[in-house]
């Protein structure tokens, strides 16, 4: 088949394939590892801003969570009635150092077969497709709107405070005008 649907499926399913066997010595999942790292770089972060980073439905957020602070990666410490702040523990910053290299070799697999211009090209078009469309995704990503590594950017000794992630509102009157939008766009054939 050659519809971009199922080749983007057929690639993602590649991709999870390859990062499960990387990660099969600390069961850790693609997505338990991109939260971690959401997690690592904005401490104190609560659940719903992590989804929206992470790209995650609130249900598959919660269980995420649930999952990491079992394992004793993450803790959760009471915000206010409502919210817990999230903070990477030692054992999930040590997770990373110990992933990092695997992503990348990763990356080198799942990439292996293209060049490094393809590489840099196939990156350009993926991100433009995931940045154009974003809006039509059930759980669509937080824009990013925070410097390239926070970390840097903070006074030194200090952490990220919270309140640098962005904020984002619910996404379906977003869906809606983005689908709207798309549907009153002129086809090649009728421009």
């Amino acid at each position: 088949m050659k519809h971009p649907g199922h080749l983007a499926r057929r690639l993602h399913q590649i991709c999870v394939a390859v990062f499960l066997d990387a990660a099969k010595d600390y069961n850790l999942t693609h997505i338990q590892f991109a939260t971690l790292l959401a997690i690592e770089r904005f401490p104190g972060i609560d659940q719903t801003r992590v989804a929206k980073l992470v790209a995650l439905d609130r249900q598959t957020a919660s269980n995420v969570l649930t999952r990491l602070n079992q394992n004793g990666l993450i803790e959760r410490t009471r915000k206010d009635k409502r919210t817990n702040a999230l903070q990477i523990t030692g054992a999930g910053r040590a997770l990373i150092d110990v992933m990092q290299p695997r992503i990348r070799g990763i990356d080198d697999i799942i990439l292996g077969p293209l060049s490094t211009s393809e590489r840099e090209v196939l990156m350009v078009l993926l991100q433009k497709l995931v940045n154009s469309n974003n809006d039509l995704s059930r759980a669509p990503q937080a824009a990013a709107e925070w410097p390239q590594d926070p970390k840097e950017s903070a006074p030194e000794g200090t952490a990220v405070d919270a309140a640098a992630a962005p904020k984002v509102s619910r996404a379906t009157s977003g869906r809606v005008a983005a689908v709207k939008r798309r549907a009153d766009r002129p086809t090649k054939a009728g421009a």
